[in-house]
């Protein structure tokens, strides 16, 4: 069956586009999205809904970007919306920064395509998203180059391959090329958070994976993540979790 036979065919019966939908409910790690021309959500799968703060797809429905993400991070997706629409062709693997339910810092990989209907009018943008780095790899971490190339984008990569170190802001500063004031000023405008608050969110991220991947002890899970100690590890884990790393593990069924 040709491509025209096979669009011939999908028109002639009329799916249900919910069907379409179900599709990429039961995809491991694949998430899917539409959004209309003013970028505002229309439809996601059930499993990425808590990761934004949602339960449904009722709470979603017209919901932009601005009302789920901070200012900066939107007008990032945002831009991006814009370009495929205008262009009419796909943006592939674009690395983007989402904090998940628990306030940790994860990469995804997004692709999106212009959504056309049958006139050939742009209505739209649909897409899917995917967890970055792979939990059975997790030296990939440090591997991790986002798509921006400004001066938060450097602090970003800077802290991302480095996080397991001792980061002063200094250090930021010197990558960036921004004073300590602009600095602080863009991470909170971009992620909502100091950069000293996003490098210890980075750290529990990646102490996460060792809590559920390994055997380490706690005191070695603290030193390899570049926490001062065992018992500041357990502070700043309780304080970001509600748990402690113990009870996490154990939690998780890993033990």
């Amino acid at each position: 069956m040709s491509m025209k036979n096979f669009l011939d065919w999908f028109d002639d019966v009329s799916c249900d586009p919910v069907q379409l939908c179900q599709l990429f409910e039961n995809i491991p790690g694949v998430s899917f999205f539409i959004k209309d021309t003013e970028s505002r959500l229309l439809y996601m799968n059930q499993k990425f809904l808590p990761r934004i703060g949602l339960d449904s797809n009722e709470e979603l429905f017209g919901k932009s970007d601005f009302d789920l993400f901070p200012p900066r991070l939107a007008e990032h997706f945002r831009r991006d919306d814009r370009m495929v629409m205008e262009s009419r062709k796909p943006m592939l693997n674009i690395l983007e920064l989402v904090f998940n339910s628990q306030g940790l810092p994860d990469w995804f990989l997004t692709n999106k395509y212009p959504l056309i209907s049958k006139d050939g009018t742009v209505v739209g943008i649909i897409g899917s998203v995917r967890p970055y780095a792979d939990k059975d790899n997790l030296s990939k971490i440090g591997d991790l180059k986002w798509e921006r190339d400004d001066e938060i984008g450097r602090g970003v990569n800077y802290i991302r391959k480095n996080f397991r170190k001792n980061i002063l802001i200094a250090d930021l500063v010197k990558v960036s090329g921004l004073n300590h004031r602009k600095l602080h000023r863009g991470f909170i405008e971009l992620f909502g958070i100091a950069p000293m608050q996003f490098i210890t969110r980075t750290r529990i991220e990646s102490a996460c994976d060792d809590l559920l991947t390994t055997k380490k002890k706690l005191t070695q899970i603290a030193n390899d993540n570049g926490f001062y100690d065992q018992s500041s590890f357990t502070q700043h884990f309780r304080k970001q979790m509600k748990i402690t790393p113990l009870k996490y593990r154990k939690q998780k069924g890993f033990s």
